[in-house]
């Protein structure tokens, strides 16, 4: 008996430990679209940055529309002066959202015409294996002038 429940347990944990690389795997693959895509749109490669949204944000907003408003708001932003990364977090479930494989990464972030500006983005992985922007937000107060 006392073999058998140390065997479960050894299993149990050895699932753990693969789940968890895993997990630490998905994040820093999305962390790395996510991190292209922020540069994109900081160096106004909108085009560029279009092409890794999924799919779902794709088919609500044409190309030019959707450039047009993210010129707007870096545009209202300003210059980007830094960004820390403060949370990566992995999620199987986003409210209002299929299930799927999920990476949010909240950053703190400078902008030269925003104060206590926050950024989030949501990733998720295609059925290709391949990680998309599904969402990003933010907050900030404006400078003021």
């Amino acid at each position: 008996m006392k073999k058998l429940i140390i065997m479960l347990i050894s299993i149990i944990s050895i699932y753990s430990a693969s789940a968890q690389k895993y997990t630490d795997q998905y994040i820093k693959d999305a962390s790395i679209v996510a991190e292209s895509w922020l540069s994109n749109i900081n160096n106004n490669q909108y085009d560029n940055a279009f092409k890794m949204l999924s799919n779902e944000v794709k088919v609500r907003y044409k190309q030019k529309t959707w450039i047009n408003l993210i010129n707007e708001l870096m545009l209202e932003f300003g210059e980007l002066e830094s960004r820390k990364t403060t949370e990566k977090k992995f999620q199987s479930e986003v409210e209002g959202m299929e299930d799927g494989f999920y990476v949010l990464i909240e950053y703190t972030s400078s902008y030269t015409n925003t104060i206590d500006h926050n950024e989030h983005i949501l990733l998720k992985q295609n059925d290709k294996i391949k990680w998309e922007i599904v969402d990003y937000n933010y907050e900030f107060k404006n400078k003021e002038k």
